[in-house]
């Protein structure tokens, strides 16, 4: 199996590019990845396709 997983969270963000899809989820505020949609805004990715299924 391949480990897909990051040391921070600057890491995981680092492969996201301008024009990337991102599906995210939550139950309102629960759940919600607040430090991934805040670390997207910092640092100015833009142009994404945001899937959302939330309640």
């Amino acid at each position: 199996m391949i480990d897909k997983s990051s040391a921070s969270l600057t890491e995981a963000l680092s492969q996201i590019k301008d024009g990337s899809t991102i599906m995210i989820g939550g139950f309102g505020t629960a759940g919600q990845p607040a430090e991934l949609i805040d670390g997207l805004i910092e640092l100015g990715i833009k142009d994404l396709v945001i899937v959302n299924n939330n309640a």
